[in-house]
């Protein structure tokens, strides 16, 4: 399963249709608690947070996701280049601008879960 981190209603469905499109499923939250539940209580292989969800707690997150043995995948709205230097320092390696994510969301997932493999 891979576990969503956003606050945008379409960008979730966006998400879960990718996920289902590849032959997994994927969940949508909308907040950092949410997301450190469920990390807590499924198999979840990988996790997409959305830098811009507000009260993010990212540095908890990386260390939740990566305990749990999932992979991360992060975007960011383009005009904030903060948020994706925050991702970077707090240890998520692969940060897409929004619009790059969208775009090539099916085969960034894909490659995230042969790499798990």
């Amino acid at each position: 399963m891979i576990l969503a981190v956003v606050d945008d209603l379409m960008v979730g469905v966006r998400i879960e249709e990718a996920a289902k499109a590849i032959g997994t499923r994927a969940e949508a939250v909308s907040s950092y608690e949410e997301a450190g539940r469920t990390l807590r209580s499924a198999v979840v292989d990988g996790l997409v947070v959305d830098l811009a969800v507000a009260e993010l707690d990212l540095d908890d997150l990386v260390r939740e996701a990566r305990g749990a043995g999932a992979w991360l995948i992060a975007f960011y709205p383009h005009v904030n280049v903060e948020l994706r230097r925050a991702a970077k320092r707090a240890g998520v390696e692969r940060v897409y601008p929004r619009s790059r994510f969208l775009r090539d969301l099916p085969k960034l997932l894909l490659e995230r879960l042969e790499k798990k493999r």
